[in-house]
């Protein structure tokens, strides 16, 4: 059985890309730049949820020093995540700035939850930036360790 994402993760992609889909379909600059943020997030939300985030479901055996059967694919899947972090950082770079212009027009057109919105996501890269990312590359580090010492 694959790795799974962390029920609260994958529910709060969910949400964030339910409104996105609400604020593409918006007629005019706001709905056009939502498609602009859809673009530039849709190939960075799959690898997340493909290497980034299954890891994450074994960093609490992991910090509790219990045994899985899931750490040699949480491993596998760190150390491809280590290969890309420098790119999905890169990649968030694009998808504020296509956020920035989402948050400008939907103010400009008084679309108060497509504003809210912007700032939800933003807040949400940044939270991958500075604790998700760091999580994965830490379990791939203790992983290492780990099969290390018990081979």
């Amino acid at each position: 059985m694959p790795l799974a994402i962390p029920e609260a993760m994958n529910e709060e992609h969910e949400k964030l890309h339910e409104e996105l889909r609400k604020a593409t379909k918006i007629p005019g600059a706001v709905g056009k730049a939502a498609k602009e943020v859809a673009r530039v997030l849709h190939s960075h939300f799959e690898r997340e949820n493909e290497l980034a985030l299954p890891v994450i479901s074994i960093t609490r055996a992991l910090a509790e020093g219990k045994l899985s059967p899931d750490f040699h694919a949480a491993l596998d899947l760190a150390d491809k995540f280590k290969l890309e972090y420098e790119r999905m950082l890169q990649e968030h770079v694009e998808i504020v700035k296509a956020l920035d212009q989402l948050d400008k027009v939907a103010k400009k057109a008084k679309k108060k939850s497509v504003v809210e919105f912007a700032r939800k996501l933003k807040l949400h890269a940044k939270t991958e930036e500075d604790l998700t990312y760091p999580a994965v590359l830490m379990a791939g580090k203790l992983l290492q360790q780990q099969t290390a010492t018990s081979a």
